[in-house]
């Protein structure tokens, strides 16, 4: 190998290696990812709930059923942005206003037993919308709370009402 040739073999083999590509910073924070981690299983749990509603309340169960089939919509565009896992991190837990196995036993045998359960997912969805508002830092995802705490606003109004 004539020297030139070596000489340019061992400086590009000296040369300081590149440096990796900027990490790409998320804009999601723990409160972020917590907050949609969270919604879907709330809004998921409730759905079968819905359906053995009582007569007094079927009206606006399935008003519910729509509102929140639509907000799973975005919930899930929202976790797969953010690189969330499909499992449900709360599968089995037992949690104010997320409606388990249990809740929904009891719920299919006294139909009337809905709305004291949609009073306290209503209630606590809000107050989880407003500590995604409060605490979250994407903004695609504070915006899509403060609609998710509006609508449970109107919704308590309007099961107090019932």
């Amino acid at each position: 190998m004539p020297w030139g040739v070596s000489a340019l073999v061992l400086l590009t083999a000296c040369a300081a290696p590149a440096p990796p590509p900027p990490q790409q910073v998320s804009p999601f924070n723990a409160t972020d990812t917590a907050w949609v981690q969270l919604m879907i299983p709330m809004n998921e749990q409730l759905l079968p709930a819905l359906e053995v509603a009582p007569p007094a309340l079927s009206g606006f169960a399935a008003e519910l059923r729509a509102s929140h089939e639509n907000e799973l919509v975005h919930l899930r565009q929202l976790r797969d942005r953010a690189g969330l896992p499909k499992t449900n991190l709360h599968a089995g837990h037992q949690m104010p206003g997320l409606v388990s196995e249990a809740d929904l036993l009891v719920i299919r045998a006294d139909p009337s037993a809905l709305a004291g359960k949609l009073h306290e997912h209503l209630d606590q969805t809000a107050k989880l919308a407003r500590s995604e508002l409060e605490n979250g830092t994407d903004a695609a995802t504070k915006e899509f709370a403060a609609s998710v705490e509006s609508s449970r606003r109107e919704q308590l109004g309007r099961l107090g009402q019932g």
